[in-house]
């Protein structure tokens, strides 16, 4: 955690030269104990967003990896890319398409792809909330039995909000839901940012995903409690 802290707090103290519509953050961290357990869980996220005229592209990619002496106790890979056509200054389409691997959970690997309409609620200097419907097609993986899969037809909703806090500290929701045969997947993901120098931040985040159906022995509810550093580029400095 120590490295990650330093070569971030190194970033917030030079400028990243990039070309107008560009503005991402990466995010890291590492937990690492010792005695009578010798455990290390580390994550990270990159985001890349580039805006020109009505069009909005946005990327992600994350991990999560978790050992406990010498085993691997989980191991979460997620990959997805958006793109928003506005044709008013509330209202737009999008595309998206997600992947997500998990090699321990019941649902092992999940790809999907959606269309779909969004409008912005609101959007003042505080408060931005934007809410989605649209559908697509959904192809899922299982742990039992192996190499099991399925294809289904699936409607979504979302919900992302934001609340600028204060200049140094912002509040962030998401929510999806997915509505399949197969199954019905939710997800959320609460974030606070706190400003520590320039544009590097503490980022704690709690997730929790939610599948209807699980192989016999998995929970339905996975959740996830994060501290990290994030540091955020292509923006000014708050």
């Amino acid at each position: 955690m120590k490295r990650i802290a330093t070569a971030l707090i190194l970033m917030s103290g030079s400028s990243v030269a990039l070309a107008d519509g560009w503005s991402g953050d990466v995010t890291a961290g590492l937990i690492m104990t010792s005695g009578n357990s010798e455990t290390t869980t580390s994550n990270g996220k990159l985001k890349l967003a580039y805006v020109t005229g009505p069009w909005e592209h946005s990327s992600h990619l994350s991990f999560t990896q978790a050992r406990d002496e010498e085993e691997t106790t989980a191991e979460r890979y997620t990959v997805g890319y958006k793109a928003d056509f506005s044709f008013t200054d509330t209202d737009y389409i999008y595309f998206a398409a997600d992947w997500q691997k998990d090699l321990f959970a019941s649902v092992r690997e999940r790809t999907v792809e959606t269309v779909g309409y969004g409008r912005r609620i609101f959007n003042t200097d505080a408060h931005q909330l934007d809410l989605e419907a649209g559908a697509g097609a959904r192809q899922n993986e299982y742990a039992e039995p192996p190499d099991s899969r399925s294809d289904d037809f699936v409607g979504t909703t979302g919900l992302d909000y934001a609340w600028t806090i204060s200049p140094t500290s912002k509040f962030t929701q998401t929510l999806l839901a997915e509505y399949g045969e197969s199954n019905t997947y939710t997800e959320s993901v609460s974030q606070l940012k706190l400003s520590i120098i320039g544009n590097l931040f503490a980022a704690l985040a709690f997730t929790a995903r939610h599948n209807s159906v699980v192989s016999e022995g998995n929970e339905k509810t996975d959740t996830e409690t994060s501290i990290n550093l994030s540091y955020e580029f292509g923006k000014a400095d708050p």
